[in-house]
């Protein structure tokens, strides 16, 4: 029995080492500088918008991108010349500028990274992107864009596409409300349908249930977002006679079928 709770304890210490090791300081950060058996150069400090942090006797020390293991050992030794041996052990109180912020609508939060991470998995961290577009969505980086697929990354599995993440870097993900097809009309569910590339008249149609009994399928309207209106028969599209009439919806149209008085 107290052998398990060793193994335990010790996988524990060590998964939580890897962790720190893992995370990187940022500026903003709220660390704890302990120096063993010398309380007086034991502090808290905040690491300041250079990335330094300022302690007694050593000075200034860039502790910005550092783990919090190595900033201890760079620690240690400025300390040499006043402390023999020094013991230094550095631990983060407060993750405050090391973030991911995610913005547009369709997703939005502000991200903590506590370790190294990639553009998936903060995106499988993020889960529900039903009122996301991710054709739209871009990662921008000190005010540039970065190229990456967020629909080929999350739904088709392009790890080509991934991105490790940095601290500052803004991840927008546009709403998809002004990315839909509207099917009103005689047709067996009347309702909005997420648009993508290459839909046609029919395919909405048939994704909203097909034709009720009593629609005209020669008699459907187009109203684009500037309120251009245009009628086409589909009755020809059925028969084979006449597949341009089935055209290309764009974002925001409205395809409304009439319905048949008799």
């Amino acid at each position: 029995m107290r052998i398990s709770l060793l193994i335990v304890l010790f996988a524990l210490g060590t998964s939580l080492a890897a962790q720190a090791q893992d995370y990187l300081i940022g500026k903003g950060d709220v660390l704890e500088v302990a120096v063993w058996g010398v309380p007086e150069m034991s502090r808290s400090v905040v690491v300041r918008p250079d990335g330094k942090i300022t302690l007694p006797a050593v000075g200034d020390v860039l502790a910005e991108g550092n783990a919090p293991e190595q900033l201890s050992e760079i620690i240690s030794k400025e300390m040499t010349e006043y402390i023999k041996q020094p013991i230094v052990t550095v631990s983060v109180q407060q993750i405050l500028n090391n973030r991911v912020y995610i913005t547009g609508g369709g997703v939005s939060r502000v991200y903590d990274m506590v370790k190294q991470t990639t553009l998936l998995k903060l995106m499988s961290e993020l889960g529900d992107f039903s009122t996301a577009d991710l054709r739209g969505a871009y990662l921008s980086r000190s005010g540039k864009k970065l190229p990456a697929d967020f629909y080929a990354l999350y739904y088709e599995g392009d790890s080509s596409q991934d991105i490790e993440l940095k601290a500052e870097d803004i991840i927008f993900i546009p709403s998809n409300r002004l990315n839909l097809v509207y099917v009103l009309g005689a047709v067996l569910t009347p309702q909005s349908l997420q648009y993508y590339e290459g839909m046609k008249v029919l395919d909405a149609i048939l994704a909203s249930g097909g034709f009720s009994e009593y629609a005209k399928d020669d008699s459907v309207y187009i109203i684009t977002k500037e309120k251009k209106k245009t009628r086409i028969d589909l009755e020809k599209v059925r028969r084979g006679k006449d597949i341009s009439a089935n055209v290309v919806l764009s974002p925001g149209d409205y395809v409304i079928v009439e319905e048949s008085l008799f």
